[in-house]
């Protein structure tokens, strides 16, 4: 935290350690509600890969560390706010509660990169699961993982080398030579995330826009992933914030309150957005009554004729070299019998199929 000028402190009004103004409960509401709605939707996640899917895989195991790390995060945020006075200005903060803000600050920091940071890995993890050997998608899934470790391991490190001692960082008390200036790593950091977080959304839309299913099925699935366009946005206005709390202002516990929002927010819509697209088997009964058709095994249409006209279809298309087949995203490790290439999903493969083009090029 940048010390305040003498001039600036005295202009200053006189502390109110009494009845002092506050930004209300309204951060602490949205914390716990994006808490609530992430959670649900981890569980319903495990769900389709224990029960219906019925295989766990490394990205499993890394969105519920994150989960956890991010639950972390808002529980530092909302201590923040309700008792470590990040909802008040800076003047009306007594000593103690000062050092006490700095803490949480620095609490929040590191549990916001390891969650964000498992977020990402286990995003580009699922990516592999989709992506066949060779292809671009698969490489650049590579590199998004090397990427989303080696950035956060080393904004973890600068983190605890900030301060020398690291208690400097919460103790104001000690010279400001003991700690280099936070606000270009912070921001650093920032813009990182959020191309990361632009990479990790715009990876999968080329293939998913080329696969053979329906239309409608395809545009559902390109829906469900561009949810991630939703923490782009959330990481931007976060970075925006940290600009202006370590650059613009020295009443950083009031304009603070929406860093610490946002950083929240941003952590909980990660989660959100990397659970959302596996959960479409939970859907499959509505998508079934809703267009006529279904998505796997046992839906309706599965009389003689309709196989017929099934067998046609798969015979067409495995005479296209160029032809993407992709499976409703989990379908396809259930390890059943092949049904409709016209219901977009694949056979007993415990792999999604993505099949490039003569070239091998991307698909």
């Amino acid at each position: 935290m940048r010390q305040p000028p003498a001039d600036v402190v005295a202009s200053w009004p006189a502390p109110n350690y009494v009845d002092p103004v506050t930004r209300g409960p309204a951060l602490v509401i949205v914390e716990l509600l994006a808490l609530s709605i992430s959670t649900i939707c981890l569980i319903l996640r495990l769900f389709v890969r224990v029960r219906i899917v019925r295989s766990v895989d490394w990205d499993d195991w890394l969105m519920i560390a994150a989960a956890i790390f991010g639950a972390g995060v808002t529980t530092c945020v909302v201590l923040a706010s309700s008792e470590y006075g990040w909802d008040l200005h800076i003047w009306d903060l007594t000593p103690a509660k000062l050092v006490a803000s700095r803490q949480v600050s620095f609490a929040a920091q590191a549990l916001f990169v390891l969650a964000t940071a498992l977020a990402k890995i286990s995003i580009f993890f699922s990516y592999l699961r989709l992506a066949p050997v060779g292809t671009w998608f698969r490489r650049l899934s590579h590199v998004g993982i090397w990427s989303s470790v080696i950035t956060n391991f080393g904004f973890f490190v600068a983190l605890f080398c900030q301060c020398r001692p690291l208690t400097s960082y919460w103790d104001l008390r000690r010279s400001k030579t003991d700690c280099y200036n936070e606000g270009p790593v912070l921001l650093a950091h920032a813009f990182i995330m959020a191309a990361l977080d632009f990479f990790v959304w715009v990876l999968p839309l080329p293939t998913l826009s080329r696969t053979s299913l329906p239309l409608m099925q395809r545009i559902a699935l390109l829906a469900l992933f561009s949810f991630g366009l939703v923490v782009v946005f959330a990481a931007c206005i976060r970075t925006y914030w940290i600009h202006y709390v370590v650059q613009e202002t020295y009443d950083v516990t009031w304009y603070g309150f929406h860093l610490w929002l946002w950083m929240a927010v941003e952590v909980q819509l990660g989660l959100i957005c990397g659970c959302v697209p596996w959960l479409k088997p939970l859907f499959k009964p509505w998508w079934a009554r809703h267009t006529g058709t279904g998505s796997g095994v046992g839906a309706s249409g599965s009389g003689p004729a309709h196989r017929s006209k099934s067998e046609g279809n798969r015979t067409a298309v495995s005479k296209r070299s160029n032809v993407v087949r992709m499976d409703s995203l989990v379908e396809a490790e259930r390890g059943e019998e092949d049904v409709d290439l016209e219901r977009g999903s694949v056979g007993s493969d415990s792999q999604v199929e993505l099949r490039s083009d003569k070239a091998g090029n991307w698909p």
